[in-house]
């Protein structure tokens, strides 16, 4: 309630995150607004709202560079922070009359805690003058300040900019160098000696520990004197001196100044007298007084607002310091423009880079091959679609009663009931589609072949079903070519830090039957020149495909994230009902690094963009389209399993599917290890038969269904040769066979088209 409370009065999306930190705050460059992790029962509900609202403040009104430009002009941070603190909560309250109850009541607890130290002083002008401002502006009842000194109240009040409060701070830094009298004298408080003088008994000691010191070292070694004791000392020394009358150069320059003085009194208000014009003249710069800054000198006090101090340490004593500490980080909003390759870029870029040859000619013919002996199964396929559809209508069907009567029956009314006439209502066809995501990597080269035979018999089908589709593949190549890829930094802070990624449209509905003719011979292409048994002087030798399209890395979890924009985007573009997303891998996606935010360049001063790693942290993910929030509890980069929990409530009755090749090797077996690291179970020997189930699975229809957290169905392919494509023709020796083999041998022949195409039979039982 309060993340939505402090985004509606920020009037923008600002990042709201609990977290270990020393107090509440509001970082003005990544827009991210922190609350600490309380102990129970420390922070009262009105005393956090009241952090909110003044942290929201902050948002609006403070900007990036005001603590920079503060640093430069060499101004103390609490003696800012408490003016600033005072401009911004009183235009909170300006804007947001609701919210003046919330200061009030929130201050009124906080003094009653003690936050800001005030219990132990019996006098408030005790405090420095900052402090009481400070006091007076957090409602603190009967904070005394002098005629002069209001000035400065109400002056504070009037701030209206940033530079208005820097300026202002400067000045009344000055004015109590001036004014001692309004530097409190609370034990602790601030330092009333401008020049920062130490003590006579500091500087007898300190010169007689180098005077101990020097008698141990060589001549060579010995430390220097210690000049601001011994200097102090000798300015001591002459002062009574020049009192006394004793003679000396310097006592003869201040007589002859008071001699050139008629109207000049006793000695003490020579003295006065010529210091002061001294301090007029600037003709001594290390002369000041009362604090006032002359040329070239430093000597603004030391002045700090220890009620704010104080407040600071309260909060932090109240910080649970044992919680563990979270990681906040939003969703990516995917610019797809500069992330999806369009399917025409596709064709364009690789018929410009092939040129006709035996491997060229040769693979052209390899597909059209393959289109033409898959015709018969996916024909069977749509067929069996069809009636599969059918059937579910029929299941579906309601028949009814019209209300009127069925006059050829009303000649049995003696005996029959039923008189009226009935209507069957069917149930309107679902409108499905189907986005896949093809794995682009390294890793798949062994099983592209046959994964392109699998994804080749899908399309066909979809085409000749009308169902819409979109078929990307997801590479972190592309990006190192080009830099369509590159997301605007400024868009994604406080998102994941997401690396170079590109979706590669290789395949739309959209398409036309050349422009799918043509995309499907160079991909083949691009698979044969990995295949490493091929008759290369019968085939030709391969040509290498262009460099931005070749296998890469896994950036499954940036495949996602895209996939949050693209399929709701197909959905409205087709007028579909139900979408399903198909994910087609071989291995877990890379991992991501951790958060983008701006960081500070502690060397010149400037901010860049970086990143803080949540790996082993609390990781608190949230969508902000959906606002669906996710906690995750310990994250070691593998975020994949939340993500797709993201995607599926992005759309609405969507189904996610996994497909997981996870064969290898010539003969395409599925391992046991894999297995074992597929199926999750802490009892071994229930894993242990779980695997020895899929086994028998893999080997009678081709894939095993395995249970996952983020897709609704995740099934287990093998690979190489187990994964490619049959089409089972009836022997001629089955002439003249008796009828049990025929029948046998049509059985295995329908059952072989099936369980060769897995990819395409686990579809066509989702949308029939």
């Amino acid at each position: 309630m309060k993340n939505t409370i402090a985004k509606l009065l920020a009037e923008e999306d600002i990042f709201v995150v609990h977290k270990q930190m020393d107090t509440a705050y509001f970082d003005v460059k990544n827009r991210e607004l922190g609350l600490p992790i309380w102990k129970q029962n420390t922070i009262d509900p009105i005393e956090e709202e009241l952090m909110v609202c003044h942290e929201i403040g902050h948002a609006l009104w403070t900007p990036l560079d005001m603590l920079e430009n503060a640093q430069l002009r060499k101004l103390d941070h609490s003696v800012v922070n408490v003016l600033e603190d005072a401009r911004i909560e009183q235009k909170v309250k300006d804007k947001y009359l609701g919210t003046v109850r919330i200061f009030n009541e929130g201050y009124k607890t906080l003094i009653k805690k003690d936050f800001f130290g005030t219990s132990n002083q019996k006098n408030l002008t005790d405090f420095n003058l900052i402090d009481r401002i400070n006091l007076h502006f957090k409602n603190h009842v009967g904070v005394p300040f002098s005629e002069t000194e209001k000035v400065w109240v109400e002056r504070t009040a009037k701030t209206q900019t940033p530079d208005d409060v820097l300026d202002l701070a400067e000045e009344l830094v000055k004015w109590m160098g001036k004014n001692p009298d309004s530097m409190g004298n609370q034990e602790g408080g601030a330092d009333v000696n401008p020049n920062g003088d130490t003590s006579d008994a500091e500087n007898e000691f300190l010169d007689e520990l180098t005077e101990a010191v020097n008698k141990m070292l060589p001549d060579d070694l010995k430390l220097p004197e210690q000049e601001d004791g011994l200097q102090k000392n000798t300015d001591a020394e002459n002062t009574e001196e020049n009192s006394e009358g004793s003679e000396g150069s310097e006592s003869d320059d201040v007589e002859n100044v008071s001699d050139d003085n008629p109207s000049s009194g006793d000695d003490s208000e020579e003295t006065t007298a010529t210091e002061d014009e001294i301090g007029k003249s600037g003709d001594e710069k290390d002369v000041t007084e009362g604090g006032v800054e002359s040329e070239g000198a430093s000597t603004t006090p030391n002045i700090t607002a220890t009620t704010a101090e104080k407040m600071n340490n309260a909060l932090d004593n109240a910080r649970d310091k044992n919680a563990s500490s979270n990681s906040y980080v939003k969703v990516n909003n995917v610019d797809l423009k500069k992330v999806v390759v369009p399917y025409k870029k596709i064709i364009e870029d690789n018929q410009k880079h092939y040129t006709v040859d035996t491997y060229f000619d040769r693979t052209f013919s390899e597909v059209q091959e393959l289109k033409n002996s898959s015709k018969k199964s996916v024909s069977y396929m749509v067929k069996e679609f069809e009636m599969k559809k059918s059937a579910d209508a029929y299941a579906r069907a309601a028949e009814s009663k019209t209300g009127s009567l069925n006059m050829s029956k009303l000649h049995t009314y003696k005996f029959n009931e039923d008189l009226f006439k009935k209507v069957t209502t069917l149930p309107g066809a679902t409108n499905h589609g189907l986005v896949m995501c093809l794995d682009w990597s390294g890793s798949m080269s062994q099983n592209l072949n046959a994964t392109l035979t699998q994804l080749f018999n899908l399309i066909w089908f979809c085409r000749k079903t009308k169902i819409p589709f979109d078929v990307y593949a997801f590479s972190d190549v592309y990006g190192r070519y080009t830099e369509t890829t590159e997301i605007s930094p400024e868009e994604n802070v406080g998102c994941f830090d997401l690396h170079k990624f590109a979706m590669l449209q290789f395949f739309s509905s959209r398409m036309t039957t050349e422009e799918e003719n043509k995309m499907m011979h160079h991909l083949w292409m691009i698979s044969n020149q990995w295949v490493r048994y091929r008759d290369w002087k019968v085939d030709g030798y391969p040509q290498y495909c262009l460099e931005r399209y070749n296998l890469g890395g896994t950036p499954l979890n940036e495949a996602i994230i895209a996939m949050m924009k693209i399929v709701p985007k197909f959905k409205i573009e087709n007028n579909l009902q139900k979408v399903h997303t198909v994910f087609l891998t071989d291995g877990a996606g890379n991992s991501l690094r951790g958060k983008r935010e701006w960081q500070l360049d502690k060397n010149n001063g400037e901010h860049y963009l970086g990143y803080s790693s949540f790996h082993g942290q609390k990781v608190v993910i949230t969508d902000p389209i959906t606002n669906k929030t996710i906690v995750q509890d310990i994250c070691w980069g593998n975020i994949t399993t939340t993500l797709l929990k993201l995607l599926k409530s992005r759309v609405p009755e969507m189904n996610v599917v996994g497909f997981f090749v996870a064969g290898g090797g010539r003969k395409g077996l599925v391992s046991n290890d894999t297995l074992r690291y597929i199926i999750k179970n802490d009892d071994y020997w229930k894993r242990d038969n779980e695997v020895k189930k899929a086994q028998k699975d893999l080997k009678k229809d081709n894939v095993y269904v395995a249970k996952s957290d983020g897709y609704d169905e995740y099934y287990i392919l093998p690979g190489t040769k187990k994964l490619e494509v049959e089409d089972f023709e009836l022997s001629d020796d089955l002439v003249g066979a008796s009828k049990a083999k025929l029948k046998s041998a049509f059985a295995k022949s329908a059952s072989g088209k099936i369980s060769s195409r897995p990819l395409l039979n686990k579809f066509v039982s989702m949308v029939a």
